[in-house]
């Protein structure tokens, strides 16, 4: 079916869910009302409703044709929520509020049409006021909300938070509402009520105090007045800090919920000693039958939201890190916020009073949990402080009574962060000093000790013997977790504290080999690999290295300089130089793994020189070497290197010899090994048009293992990358960005730029150009020279979907010309095409452009190029582009032809490739039309329409073009 109409809204919220639910049914197909209504169980009249009526669905219905559609049931819940929210009254600005989001839609739902009693509970500082009054702003203009806060005072005034609701209706227009409410209500109301508000009394008698009925007519007129308020429109009584409320006040409430069926909102502080018994027997008595809202910490990302609020501008990473001190509690980070931008705080005034006046004991163990900053035994504390075990438990107990410590499983630690940071303020160098050791001494001893934490503390004792030995099993430790960067730090802290002119040290010992490479393998891991290059070369400058390195350790470094100099990231052939220097002295010795990975090295430098037939020769030899080394492990990697090699020559092979590598050694202990053996042989796949459940089978394995690690290396990223293309190719968006969803949920590249290109790419195929316009922002053709040519396919793809051609061609002769020889075998004919596109598009925008000279300069950009992406030999990734650049070229000159884009088209359909199909049989249609064949352009419409699903911004063209018709 064709889309259905939508509904005239003004741009906001609303019209942003309809927006996206029509986009959703859009690459669902177009199915039916009927179809949908008999899938979801409701009226094809409510489905219609849903899509067309200017009134908002309710979220049972949505959600129903959301989950049918096949989409994301929690990005529409929030949108639902945002378009569901009343509009502000101008004349009050809403509370902002970071997080909650589910949260303040229960209070704003029990404020709109609850009944009874809602107490949002929570530690002193966590946000509970905030949450209130965002809910209150939330509903204002559509509820009567009457709010009263209790106060701490030294003496009690009965009623005062009720005085100060009534009070806040009496104000509304002018009284008018009150006095209507109480034209409804029985004649003592007023009276009744006058005990709290003098204002109303009248000239009858004050009431007698011993009166044992005063308090049943007060009740009962708070009561009535609340149900005569209900009456015109919806009204909520809201009292804040119900923990510090007078007795009378209590009783209203209880009195409210269970006999007037009132709508209240309270606040309540928990874990407060200062909280009377009776305060929390009431407390205990009224939550059976109220509902409870606790708030808890934010979460990382609603404390960077949280930040941005006080600071705009923050950064997410020093967002984070304020996040890390106060543990997401909002007044903390409010108070650390501000610190940060120098303005005046009372935070570390609170928290350093609460530790100024510990001493003895209690000092004791506070100082050695504020050193320690983690959860310790009674035990632990016990010998880091030099005490006797059985005579910490009171301490303990009495520390805890005052909220002090916390309990954390089996051990005990300060209760925030902040605290152990107000303790370690007020130890002296010296004292902090001998706590460090004692504490490391501690660690050390467990059976579980984490190397990185004791090394900590054996640092700030100053001890460097003792810390280097600690930092080496902490680099190995990070290593065995594939954690690149922790690793890389560790042993760069252990080299800063190595001793001059020594080769080893320590015992078991450790080589100075080791801790160099380390750096290197582990900065290389990480995706940082010039982080590494200043190390090596200072160490390779050594006045005599030969004392420091063996043969075969500094060949060893030669060869990770090597890779850090390629021409991947310097012009020149330094890189190619360096890995001959090191294959020189490999062969003095026996065959290595360390010769066969520098081989291999070699040959991926050739490859990028263009020497593509040498580089395969290089290869087959570095698999022999690895083979005589006895290293099967590195063999299967060098002949998933040698098949992807012949991939790129087009060698009809190359899939079945890399299913052959995998098939026949399995898989690999090591998952950066895994990683590299899966993105060679998902390359081969998309080389050769492989279907899309290839690539997926052939990723799935690494891509399983590096999510159980939870590690984000350069490979992996590729190789979500290529899933993430395979399907793309495949025609499916929404299972592509699924899998790119987690780690680019911001718009910020931060250290995944193939992944956030590669998204950009979906969000314009998915029709968000604005969003994906922001993501590319970050991005510069240059800054970034490996991944030049994935930068100019994304903004290639932003260029042309977004009308601005010029600026997409002009890029494309920037980065086409300068990185040539890096663009890689399998996207060189996407990108010429692109490019193609681009130029005839931007004639029509500006038709003072000379297509001449536009046809020549795409012809040098073809010809630049170091290998010929529509040769016959060329891999099928880039020729299958031939006749679609072909189509392209003559369209410049307005002499395309029907037949011309059919056969484009026909190779897109024999690949599958839904969308370049439909993209070519749109323009086919475009030709049709103009040479006045009507029946054939809407045929091929029609067919174009079937296969550009999910691909918005296309459908949307042939639909224009369509109506044009």
């Amino acid at each position: 079916m064709s889309p259905l109409p939508r509904p005239d809204l003004p741009p906001g919220p609303h019209r942003d869910l309809v927006t996206a639910l029509h986009d959703l049914h859009h690459r669902d197909g177009w199915r039916s009302l009927r179809a949908l209504a008999r899938e979801t169980g409701v009226s094809h009249t409510t489905v219609s409703k849903a899509f067309s009526s200017p009134t908002l669905p309710s979220w049972g219905v949505l959600e129903l044709l959301v989950e049918a559609m096949g989409g994301d049931p929690a990005t529409f819940h929030a949108s639902w929520l945002a378009a569901s929210a009343p509009v502000a009254d101008t004349d009050a600005p809403a509370t902002a509020i970071a997080g909650r989001r589910a949260e303040l839609d229960v209070v704003r739902r029990h404020l709109e049409a609850g009944r009874g009693l809602l107490l949002v509970t929570g530690e002193a500082g966590m946000g509970k006021t905030t949450v209130v009054d965002a809910g209150c702003a939330a509903v204002r203009g559509s509820v009567l909300v009457a709010v009263g806060r209790c106060l701490p005072l030294s003496t009690e005034v009965p009623l005062l938070p009720v005085a100060e609701a009534l009070r806040h209706v009496v104000r509304v227009d002018d009284g008018q509402v009150v006095a209507a409410a109480l034209q409804r209500c029985p004649t003592y109301v007023r009276e009744a009520l006058a005990t709290v508000l003098p204002e109303w009394s009248t000239d009858a008698p004050p009431a007698d105090p011993d009166d044992r009925w005063l308090r049943q007519r007060l009740f009962s007129g708070v009561a009535e007045l609340c149900r005569a308020l209900s009456t015109e429109q919806p009204f909520a009584l809201v009292l804040e800090d119900l923990h510090w409320a007078d007795e009378l006040t209590l009783d209203v409430v209880e009195h409210l919920v269970r006999h007037a069926g009132s709508s209240v909102v309270g606040s309540w502080r928990t874990e407060d000693p200062a909280v009377s018994a009776e305060h929390r027997e009431w407390f205990s008595r009224v939550r059976r039958d109220a509902a409870v809202l606790p708030l808890g910490p934010l979460t990382e990302e609603e404390t960077v939201e949280q930040v941005r609020l006080i600071r705009p501008g923050t950064t997410t990473a020093d967002a984070a890190r304020i996040h890390a001190r106060s543990l997401g509690q909002p007044l903390f980070t409010e108070q650390l916020a501000h610190a940060d931008a120098g303005d005046p705080t009372f935070l570390g005034d609170l928290l350093d009073g609460r530790v100024a006046r510990l001493d003895g004991l209690d000092w004791a163990v506070v100082s050695v949990l504020g050193i320690a900053d983690r959860p310790l035994t009674e035990g632990e504390i016990a010998r880091a402080a030099g005490l006797e075990a059985d005579g910490l438990s009171d301490t303990l107990r009495t520390l805890l009574a005052q909220r002090i410590l916390d309990v954390d499983g089996g051990g005990v630690q300060l209760r925030h962060p902040l605290l152990a940071e107000a303790v370690r303020r007020r130890m002296m160098p010296a004292e902090a000093a001998a706590m460090h050791r004692s504490v490391a001494g501690v660690l050390a001893a467990s059976d579980d000790a984490e190397p990185a934490e004791v090394a900590r503390h054996w640092e700030d004792a100053g001890d460097a013997d003792e810390e280097r030995g600690w930092q080496v099993r902490a680099a190995r430790a990070a290593s065995e977790r594939y954690a690149g960067l922790q690793a890389a730090e560790h042993w760069r802290r252990a080299l800063a504290l190595w001793p001059p002119d020594v080769a080893e040290v320590d015992d078991p010992p450790t080589r100075r080999h080791e801790v160099v490479a380390g750096i290197a393998g582990q900065c290389d891991l990480a995706g940082r690999p010039r982080d590494a290059v200043p190390v090596l070369e200072s160490e390779l400058a050594l006045p005599d290295p030969p004392h420091l390195y063996d043969t075969a350790e500094r060949a060893d470094l030669l060869r990770y300089l090597a890779r850090f100099n390629s021409s991947q990231f310097v012009s020149g052939d330094l890189g190619l130089q360096l890995v001959e220097q090191a294959i020189a002295l490999y062969r003095t010795l026996p065959p290595s793994p360390g010769l066969a990975a520098a081989l291999t090295w070699r040959g991926s430098e050739l490859e990028w020189h263009g020497r593509r037939i040498d580089a395969t020769l290089v290869l087959a030899e570095a698999a022999q070497v690895a083979a005589e080394a006895g290293d099967r492990q590195l063999e299967r990697t060098v002949r998933a290197q040698w098949a992807w090699q012949l991939g790129t020559l087009g060698h009809l092979g190359s899939v079945d010899e890399i299913e052959r590598v995998v098939r026949e050694f399995g898989p690999d202990s090591s998952l950066p090994r895994n990683l590299t053996v899966a993105v060679r042989h998902t390359d081969i796949l998309l080389m050769a048009c492989r279907p899309a459940e290839d690539v997926l089978r052939a990723a799935g394995p690494a891509l399983e293992q590096a999510a159980r690690w939870q590690i984000t290396t350069s490979h992996a990223n590729v190789l979500m990358t290529n899933v993430a293309q395979a399907l793309r190719r495949a025609g499916r968006i929404a299972d592509a960005l699924q899998g790119l969803r987690v780690e680019t949920q911001g718009e910020e590249p931060a250290d995944l730029p193939l992944l956030h290109l590669e998204r950009a790419i979906l969000e314009v195929l998915l029709g968000h150009v604005d969003a994906a316009g922001r993501r590319l922002a970050g991005f510069e053709p240059g800054a970034h020279e490996v991944i030049d040519t994935f930068i100019l396919e994304a903004r290639l793809h932003h260029a042309v979907w977004t009308g601005c051609p010029v600026e997409g061609v002009e890029l494309a002769k920037r980065v086409l010309v300068s990185r040539h020889d890096e663009v890689a075998p399998g996207t060189a004919g996407e990108l010429l095409a692109l490019t193609a596109r681009a130029a005839v598009d931007a004639t029509i925008v500006d038709p003072t452009l000379d297509r001449q000279d536009v046809g020549r300069s795409l012809d040098e950009l073809w010809v630049g190029l170091h290998h010929d992406p529509f040769e016959g030999q060329a891999v099928l990734a880039d020729r299958s582009y031939r006749p679609q650049w072909r189509a392209e070229k003559r369209r410049l000159f307005g002499r395309d032809t029907v037949e011309a884009w059919a056969e484009a088209a026909t190779t897109w359909r024999d690949l599958d490739r839904p969308h370049d199909e439909a993209y070519c049989r749109w323009r086919a249609a475009q030709v049709a039309l103009r040479d006045g064949h009507g029946t054939v352009a809407a045929r091929l419409l029609r067919q174009a329409a079937t296969r550009a699903r999910e691909h918005v911004p296309l459908a949307q063209a042939i639909a224009a073009t369509a109506a044009s018709a």
